[in-house]
């Protein structure tokens, strides 16, 4: 597993969702079901790293969501949108960056 980046969010996050509950609280409903099984399978595996890992990877989304939920519920359609076609949407800022 590789290490996570740090990320200017992690201390608070780490602040403000110090548990498992006190993240799934802050999710999007949609999220909820992703989160559950991501907890369930870290605690499975018996891997402290992994459970750190993902906890610290759901405090990220429960920051973001908390902080502009339209916001992160338009970026997380997007990104299934993408996964889903394979390709960037049209008018990609990363695209449009790149010269694609």
């Amino acid at each position: 597993m590789k290490p996570v980046p740090d990320w200017a969010g992690d201390a608070e996050a780490a602040r403000r969702f110090g548990s498992p509950r006190q993240i799934r609280a802050a999710l999007l409903r949609e999220q909820v079901e992703d989160f559950d099984a991501a907890l369930n399978v870290a605690r499975q595996t018996l891997h402290p790293d992994r459970l750190r890992h993902m906890l610290q990877m759901w405090r990220r989304q429960a920051l973001m969501t908390e902080r502009d939920p339209e916001g992160h519920r338009r970026m997380l359609a997007t990104a299934a949108e993408v996964q889903r076609s394979g390709n960037p949407r049209p008018g990609s800022v990363l695209k449009a960056e790149l010269g694609l």
